[in-house]
């Protein structure tokens, strides 16, 4: 039998690149981190009044959140807010119908949302009813 000799330059070859892999891989981790904007929609979710549970809610972002990404965005944010085992929602969303499918820039000014949605529990759909104007108004 042949005499096997230590490979210990192979185990760090091995093991070095390994740490590179890792090392690009959270690298890039960071990096759409830093820039969450660019690759996700993101929320946003500004009071309609004090003491209501009444919200509006759209979604700004980059290049990946056109109006198909907001209206996820939204409907995601509805349902995730609003307990409606607790208490019944009503909540519409309204398009805006000057707004492109694609639409928003690369640099900022971002420009309107495509989509605007309201939401509130059922104790005040009075509210919700007057905001919405005219879109259907939906329950869960």
């Amino acid at each position: 039998m042949a005499k096997r000799t230590p490979q210990v330059f192979k185990l760090l070859e091995y093991v070095g690149i390994g740490l590179i892999l890792i090392a690009a891989v959270e690298l890039f981790k960071y990096s759409t981190r830093v820039n969450y904007d660019w690759f996700h929609c993101t929320p946003v979710k500004e009071a309609v009044g004090e003491n209501t549970s009444a919200f509006k809610i759209f979604a700004v972002g980059g290049p990946s959140c056109d109006k198909r990404g907001e209206f996820k965005t939204i409907m995601k944010k509805i349902t995730n807010d609003y307990e409606p085992n607790d208490k019944p929602v009503s909540f519409c969303i309204k398009e805006n119908e000057d707004v492109a499918s694609i639409h928003y820039p690369i640099d900022t000014p971002k420009g309107a949302p495509g989509y605007v949605a309201y939401a509130a529990y059922d104790a005040e759909a009075h509210l919700i009813s007057q905001l919405c104007d005219g879109a259907t108004l939906m329950h869960f």
